[in-house]
C-alpha cells in the first residue's frame, strides 16, 4: 500500500477536487477528503461516488462552489452544519474541522471549532481517521496520526480510544459492517469494549431512530446477513428487535428489510412498527405481510415493490397469485346474486383459491 497522491486519484474525482482545492488555496482554506474515501481508495476501490470534504474554517464558499460544478443545491444536513451538495451522479459533504466532547454516554456530542487533527480523532476507527491534503504545497499528503494506513494494511480494526463504544454504541453497528465489508479482524481487546457498552446498559440508551438508521446501513451492505450474525453473537442484536433473524435475501433495503419481517410471523407488524422508516417503504413492507399472512391474492395491482417483497418470502406461488382478483362484485351481480354479507365470502374465497392456482 502506498501514500495516495492528487494523481492518482480516480480522474472523475480529480475533475470535481481540482476546482475545490484552487479555491481553498485562494481563500487561505485548509481543504482536506476525509474518511471512507481516503480508506477506499487505498484499497484500490475507484467507485467512490461520495466525497467527504472537510475545512479548517468555513465551508460555505466551497460548497456554494461545489453546488454551481455539479448543478445541484446547497443543503443544511445533519446537527453539526454539514453542507450537502447532490449533483447527478455526486454527494459532496463540506464539513468544518471540529472537535466533539460526550456530556453522556449514547447521546450526541456537543462540538466547537478545531483542526484536522482533533477532528480525525473524533472518528470510530482508525481506517476512517485519515485524511488527503487537497490545497497547498502539502497537497496530496495523506494525513494520517493514528496510523490507519499500518492497521489497513495489517486488516485490523481499531477504535481510537477505549471509551469510543461508550461514547457512541453506534460504532458497535459499524464495526460489524466493516469487519465483514474488509474481511478484518477486531484489534485486541475490541471485544472487551464491546461487551461494555452492553453490560453496563449504555447501548441500550440509544434512541430507536439511530437504532434504525444503522440497521438500514447493514441491509444496504452486499452481504447484510453476515454482519447482523456478528451482531447476534455480541448481543446487540437484540436491541434492533428480541430474537430477530439473521437471514435475509433481496437486492434492495426495501426487499430484505421485507424478508426479516415476514421471518417473524406474527411478530413481524410490530418489528415494522418499532422502526421509524420511511412511510412509502413501510407502507409496501406492511402490504406484504398482510398478503402473506391472509394467503388470498389482492384485489387491486399490487406495487411492484410489494410483489417482489412477497415473492422472496413464497418463491413457489403460482403466477396468478400476485395478479388483482379476477372474480369482481360486478360478476356476482350479474351472476344473479344481490349485494350482502355473502359477496365478501365468496370474494374471499376466491382470492385464497386464486392464490393457491386455482
Amino acid at each position: 500500500m502506498t501514500p495516495l497522491s492528487l494523481l492518482r486519484l480516480p480522474a472523475k474525482a480529480r475533475k470535481i477536487l481540482g476546482p475545490l482545492a484552487a479555491a481553498a488555496e485562494k481563500r487561505n482554506l485548509p481543504l482536506y477528503v476525509v474518511g471512507g474515501c481516503v480508506r477506499d481508495w487505498l484499497l484500490g476501490r475507484p467507485g467512490v461516488v461520495d466525497l467527504d470534504l472537510l475545512v479548517e474554517g468555513d465551508p460555505s464558499p466551497l460548497a456554494h462552489l461545489a453546488g454551481k460544478m455539479l448543478r445541484g443545491s446547497v443543503e443544511a444536513f445533519g446537527d453539526f452544519g454539514t453542507l450537502r451538495v447532490k449533483g447527478d451522479l455526486w454527494r459532496v459533504d463540506f464539513a468544518r474541522a471540529r472537535e466533539e466532547k460526550y456530556l453522556e454516554p449514547a447521546c450526541l456530542p456537543k462540538v466547537q471549532p478545531s483542526d484536522i487533527t482533533r477532528d480525525l480523532f473524533r472518528r470510530d476507527f482508525t481506517i476512517n481517521a485519515m485524511a488527503l491534503r487537497l490545497d497547498g504545497p502539502d497537497a496530496g499528503a495523506i494525513v494520517d496520526p493514528y496510523n490507519g494506513q499500518d492497521d489497513l494494511k495489517k486488516g485490523i480494526l481499531r477504535v481510537l480510544h477505549p471509551a469510543s463504544f461508550r461514547d457512541d454504541p453506534t460504532r458497535v453497528f459499524r464495526a460489524a459492517r466493516f469487519l465483514c465489508r474488509f474481511d478484518l479482524r477486531p484489534a485486541p481487546g475490541f471485544r472487551g469494549m464491546v461487551k461494555e457498552s452492553l453490560d453496563h446498559g449504555v447501548a441500550a440508551r440509544l434512541s430507536r431512530h439511530r437504532i434504525s438508521q444503522e440497521l438500514l446501513r447493514i441491509l444496504a451492505e452486499k452481504d447484510p446477513s453476515a454482519p447482523l450474525k456478528r451482531l447476534k453473537a455480541w448481543g446487540y442484536l437484540d436491541l434492533v428487535y428480541p430474537d430477530m433473524p439473521t437471514r435475509t435475501v433481496g437486492k434492495t433495503v426495501e426487499e430484505r428489510l421485507g424478508f426479516l419481517a415476514a421471518g417473524m410471523k406474527k411478530r413481524g407488524e410490530d418489528f415494522l412498527r418499532s422502526l421509524p422508516i420511511e412511510r412509502g417503504m413501510a407502507r409496501h413492507i406492511s402490504e406484504a405481510l398482510r398478503l402473506i399472512r391472509e394467503k388470498a391474492s389482492p384485489r387491486t395491482e399490487l406495487a411492484p415493490q410489494v410483489v417482489r417483497i412477497v415473492s422472496l418470502v413464497c418463491p413457489h406461488l403460482p403466477p396468478s397469485a400476485l395478479k388483482p382478483l379476477v372474480l369482481r362484485g360486478e360478476d356476482l351481480k350479474a351472476a344473479g346474486l344481490k349485494p350482502g354479507p355473502k359477496f365478501k365470502e365468496i370474494l374471499q374465497a376466491a382470492a385464497r383459491a386464486q392464490w393457491r392456482g386455482n
